[in-house]
């Protein structure tokens, strides 16, 4: 008989753990070997039990479901972790690909699918959702974008994001308003975007700045 699929459930919600576990114990190929609440809660429960495949919700306290990831990819580079989550812009999305997710699938899913999803991974297959590989197509694209600013460019994008005026940029940055408007507007052109709320909604969603003053 072959062995079941050891299924590690993490979610900050007790309800959601509920249900998972109720739904997927009905299945004869799994068995939940362990349960954990937020990312420090993964990785300790990871490192006990060993699951063939991890449900991972992104959106925990304190720790989050993408640190959570790529913790656990570290201590094991071959683990099979689908995200589980209500999230799918690109701002989650590229970050948990890129912290080497198995599969990306919503909280809405049928639990057909999310059975699938755990049996293709165990066979290396990836399953993701339709609306997830759109936005990482999308985040990738601008990203791409994001690219082509030159080092000046990036910092006054990064300023516009965070509410900053021409003349508190050109303060910041000590250089003139002429210079900042020159910024500004090539920033606008290469990043395809009308006004400065547009770049900087641009940047929050696909550059995931992190403040430096913490």
């Amino acid at each position: 008989m072959t062995a079941p699929i050891k299924i590690l459930i993490v979610d900050d919600h007790h309800v959601v753990r509920k249900g998972l576990r109720t739904v997927l114990e009905l299945e004869d190929d799994f068995v939940i070997v362990a349960e954990a609440e937020d990312g420090d809660g993964a990785l300790v429960q990871y490192d006990r039990h060993r699951p063939n495949v991890v449900l991972l919700d992104l959106q925990m306290e304190p720790v989050n479901g993408i640190t959570a990831l790529g913790a656990i990819k570290k201590v094991d580079p071959a683990a099979k972790v689908i995200v589980l989550t209500s999230f799918v812009d690109s701002s989650h999305v590229l970050p948990a690909m890129e912290a080497g997710a198995t599969g990306y699938l919503l909280k809405t899913a049928d639990p057909d699918e999310i059975a699938t999803a755990i049996r293709n991974a165990m066979v290396g297959k990836g399953t993701f959702d339709q609306v997830a590989i759109q936005a990482m197509t999308e985040g990738m694209k601008n990203r791409a974008k994001f690219a082509e600013l030159t080092e000046r460019e990036r910092e006054v994008l990064h300023l516009i994001s965070k509410g900053k005026s021409n003349q508190e940029i050109g303060d910041e940055l000590y250089i003139g308003i002429k210079t900042v408007k020159t910024h500004v507007s090539n920033i606008l052109s290469k990043l395809g975007v009308d006004d400065r709320t547009q770049a900087a909604v641009y940047s929050l969603r696909y550059l995931f700045f992190e403040e430096e003053d913490g």
